[in-house]
């Protein structure tokens, strides 16, 4: 009898824990409204990765197409022309380097595209020796928008250098070869997004395939590693404690570098508030899905808020910076360490607090040493 009664005992028991178990599962495959990942990667996708990348390749045609008709004639007017337009083609790429996963990042379009400082050295070697082959890993300090920035601003001399000088011919084919494999490069990476965008969207799991994760490592790394530290953090020697203005974006042009990191830094924004690219519009987000979440800090402010409220403080201290980055980072020093300390204060709140709510990790490791 009193068998009987613990195997009764243990049945219900074995009962109810059955139940309570199944109806958690069935609480865990309903996805609560805010918390669906397919709207924010479907925004990303349609909204501003695939017209980033369609921005880029129309800049980069016409940035061509100035390159040929300046190696062409070679004058103080077609310079001109060329040098606008790869101005205006490196303000695009600061709102397209966010984007170094997926298609991109099995190419590393970033190695092509903006690895400085340029080594001068090596662009001249190319050219005066030539055979050079620009997929090498070797060439990548000596191709993209910094060489091309040195080609066209290094010397005083440029309509010389391009006409009478014993390399002209030479360094027209270097030019039209660099602006050639940039164009190439992002063309096919943007036509590989076009077919790459259902597995983007579809992959809408928390792991190191999924979708999220992809973006977002991409994301906290281009902030803290290419815009962080690359444009302001090297230069003004954060970590080293002596400034190197040769590390400077755009070293050549320097009322440029200044224009690049502000557009950068408005591109982060940007890009995690949802906007669209050509910021008309706005859609599911990292901000929204971390609003969703309701993760706040210490003192109860929602940390989706706080993100913004710091970068745009960086953005704030930027544009405050009316001299060029190369000349700050010895005359202004104080003002340009407070900048990257600004910026710093992001961080955490990007690589740690919003990375643990989205329960995902971080797979990249900052060894840049700044």
């Amino acid at each position: 009898m009193k068998k009987t009664l613990v195997f009764a005992t243990v049945s219900v028991l074995i009962s109810v824990m059955s139940f309570l178990s199944c109806k958690k599962d069935d609480k865990n495959d309903v996805t609560e409204p805010g918390l669906d990942r397919a709207p924010m990667l479907t925004n990303y996708a349609d909204n501003y990765i695939i017209p980033a990348y369609t921005a880029m390749v129309k800049d980069l045609k016409s940035l061509k197409a100035k390159t040929d008709v300046f190696v062409a004639n070679p004058d103080a007017a077609t310079l001109t022309e060329l040098k606008s337009s790869f101005e205006a083609a490196y303000i695009t790429w600061q709102k397209v380097d966010v984007l170094e996963f997926g298609p991109a990042e099995d190419v590393s379009l970033r190695m092509y595209m903006n690895t400085y400082p340029v080594t001068v050295t090596k662009v001249n070697s190319n050219i005066t020796n030539g055979g050079y082959d620009l997929e090498q890993f070797g060439n990548k300090d000596a191709q993209g928008f910094p060489a091309v920035d040195y080609l066209l601003n290094g010397n005083a001399n440029t309509i010389e250098l391009f006409t009478t000088d014993a390399q002209s011919a030479a360094r027209k084919q270097y030019l039209q070869a660099v602006v050639n494999k940039m164009l190439q490069k992002t063309e096919g990476v943007g036509n590989t997004w076009v077919s790459y965008r259902n597995t983007f969207v579809a992959a809408t799991g928390t792991d190191v395939n999924g979708g999220l994760s992809k973006m977002v490592n991409a994301y906290v790394l281009y902030y803290e590693r290419y815009l962080r530290s690359g444009k302001i953090g090297l230069p003004v020697g954060a970590m080293t404690g002596v400034a190197k203005p040769e590390l400077t974006e755009a070293y050549y042009t320097p009322q440029l570098s200044n224009l690049l990191a502000q557009y950068a830094n408005a591109a982060a924004i940007a890009f995690y508030e949802g906007k669209s690219y050509d910021g008309t519009g706005s859609g599911a987000s990292m901000k929204t899905y971390l609003a969703s979440i309701g993760t706040k800090d210490d003192n109860g402010t929602a940390m989706a808020d706080l993100i913004v409220t710091k970068l745009k403080q960086a953005e704030t201290r930027l544009k405050a910076l009316t001299i060029p980055i190369k000349d700050a980072v010895i005359s202004k020093r104080p003002e340009v360490l407070t900048i990257y300390d600004e910026m710093q204060q992001c961080v955490p709140l990007l690589k740690v607090d919003m990375v643990s709510a989205f329960g995902i990790s971080i797979t990249y490791t900052d060894n840049d040493g700044d």
